[in-house]
């Protein structure tokens, strides 16, 4: 009997061991990054194109860095040779596809100035465009989201600025901008904050959420499709008044509704989604209610247990004795306990952004942290190897705009267990997470359904086939292996073609609608139509359709089986490319 009691009390001490260790982060000290301090802001994205994410770090003081990836967990900074040169106090910057070529261009809040946009030139190096492109905010910049708020395939930059109004800078196609904050019904003169797009009521469109700071009510601004607003937040029950700073969204419930959570300075809020419009607030039920100076925050399933967590970053010197940052672990009943209180990741710094991405492409989520202390410097923790299994999705949008922005990816696994993420280019306090979603999994072992709701009304469904691995999803097209930035390469050397050799009018139509298409050469030409759910409503194979721009006709008896208003999807085919074009069926 005490044989068996001494293995039972062994065997429990190594289960310990072994939840202790799967729950470690480690700080790289040797990342190239520890020399940069009193940073601010982080903003994550792959701007070369090599699969490894790089990250561009905003400072109070001094100039920014951009954090070249090498691939081998080391990070070379190279602001000045790419041309990327600000040496001025700057608080946030959102990376984002702002004209659909591929490469990820960049916007930079700066403080005693005017705002920078830089314009990727694909070769490692940037071009200043922001005269000729439009922007000229020169206030007190908090925060910088990139969306596509009017549906129309390009990425437009909202600016939340701090006693001043906001600026909504609405992309016309050819790289440059036109601020439509007061048509657009989004200005605020208030204490604004940090700020997200997100899809609240699942109507798809984008709305959204900001923060106010000085005991102002946050707002919610919901989106009637065009990109109008209305606030909505008092109705909507998430106009909590605080102290506020950063704010995410996160599935963290599984019901596949994103939720909504608050930093303040004091309690932070969690908003959780009724699916109807409205949220509760259950941040002290839910255990979440930090009473420190937060900013930055993220959800984050850190564990691959399938359940979103949550990562506050505190400016711990604030109160004496001082807040640490917190680690929150879902533990699947809607509450959160406190975990690694006592290791790295728990750090007491003066910290401000903080953002997830895998750093070294091995499934577990890795967080960057910007310190703002004179002697603190940029921190990244490398998450350990979790027991859970994963999938990584990258999207690659055709009507959508390149990045997906906008876009949400519901999940259900072989154990019914349901995840939903949604894409966005801005969160937190000045921070951007990575363009890659990464679900953790726990004990599934294969995708019973994976389906995309691209932000063009697209809905596709992906068949996913192993686990533990990356994936690129182009519009329309099956999933492939790896990240994949080349929209060729995704369909195997045929192009796609997102410009106006394909255009259909008109667009809304009732069922008679002509499509013009100007090709190099004469070919044989597939014709398929597909419904919002990637269903086949009409499929027309042309042999030989002769060279030039051609009219391609139809009329309302070649769709009987619409019965609804709803988005459909016309592909065309030739021997060597192939078109996309979304177009929106409205019932007379």
């Amino acid at each position: 009997m005490k044989n068996k009691h001494f293995q039972t009390t062994f065997l429990l001490f190594l289960l310990a061991q072994l939840v202790v260790a799967q729950t470690e982060f480690v700080e790289l000290n040797n990342s190239g990054l520890q020399s940069f301090s009193k940073n601010e802001g982080i903003a994550v994205g792959d701007f070369n194109n090599d699969g490894w994410e790089d990250l561009y770090v905003s400072s109070p003081q001094g100039l920014n860095r951009l954090c070249k990836n090498n691939g081998d967990g080391t990070f070379t900074e190279m602001a000045i040779a790419a041309g990327i040169i600000v040496d001025a106090q700057s608080v946030a910057s959102t990376w984002g596809d702002l004209n659909n070529d591929g490469f990820l261009d960049l916007y930079v809040s700066v403080v005693s100035g005017k705002d920078q946009l830089f314009l990727n030139n694909g070769d490692e190096t940037f071009t200043d465009i922001s005269l000729q492109a439009g922007i000229f905010n020169n206030a007190l910049p908090k925060a910088v989201n990139m969306a596509d708020v009017n549906n129309d395939g390009w990425l437009d930059i909202y600016v939340t600025n701090f006693l001043s109004d906001n600026v909504l800078y609405i992309n016309s196609g050819n790289t440059t901008f036109f601020n439509q904050n007061n048509l657009a019904g989004a200005n605020d003169t208030g204490f604004s904050m940090g700020s997200i797009f997100f899809d609240y009521d699942k109507d798809g469109d984008l709305d959204l959420y900001l923060v106010h700071d000085q005991l102002e009510p946050n707002f919610l601004y919901q989106n009637d499709g065009t990109g109008v607003f209305t606030e909505v937040s008092e109705a909507a029950g998430v106009n909590g008044i605080g102290n506020g700073m950063g704010v995410d969204v996160g599935d963290f419930n599984n019901d596949g509704w994103s939720d909504i959570y608050v930093t303040n300075l004091f309690q932070n809020f969690l908003f959780q989604n009724n699916q109807d419009g409205t949220f509760s607030e259950i941040s002290q039920s839910a255990g979440v209610n930090d009473n420190g100076m937060g900013w930055g925050t993220s959800f984050v399933d850190f564990d691959k247990d399938g359940l979103v967590d949550i990562y506050v970053a505190n400016e711990s010197d604030f109160f004496s004795p001082p807040d640490p940052n917190v680690l929150y672990k879902n533990m699947g009943n809607n509450t959160f306990e406190k975990v690694e209180t006592d290791g790295e990741i728990s750090n007491v710094h003066k910290s401000f952004a903080a953002v997830c991405f895998d750093y070294d492409q091995d499934g577990n989520v890795d967080i960057a942290v910007a310190n703002k202390g004179d002697d603190e410097h940029l921190q990244l923790f490398q998450n350990v190897e979790r027991a859970g299994t994963w999938v990584g999705i990258k999207l690659l949008g055709v009507e959508t705009n390149r990045n997906g922005i906008g876009s949400k990816i519901q999940i259900t696994d072989n154990l019914g267990q349901l995840h939903y993420k949604e894409l966005t280019a801005g969160h937190g306090w000045a921070s951007q997470n990575s363009n890659i979603l990464t679900f953790g999994l726990g004990a599934a072992t294969s995708i019973e359904n994976l389906t995309i709701f691209w932000a063009s009304g697209l809905v596709q469904e992906v068949e996913i086939e192993n686990l533990e691995k990356n994936y690129t999803i182009t519009e329309g097209f099956p999933a492939q292996e790896g990240i994949v930035y080349e929209l060729s390469t995704a369909v195997h050397n045929n192009k796609i073609t997102k410009n106006n050799l394909l255009n259909i009018f008109p667009n809304p139509h009732h069922g008679n609608f002509t499509a013009t298409l100007d090709l190099p050469q004469s070919s044989k030409v597939e014709i398929t139509i597909f419904n919002f759910l990637g269903e086949q409503v009409f499929f027309e194979k042309i042999e030989n359709l002769p060279a030039g721009k051609q009219k391609i006709s139809f009329a309302k008896n070649d769709f009987p089986a619409l019965t609804a208003t709803q988005f459909l999807t016309l592909q065309v085919k030739t021997e060597t490319q192939q078109f996309i074009k979304k177009m929106f069926f409205q019932m007379p």
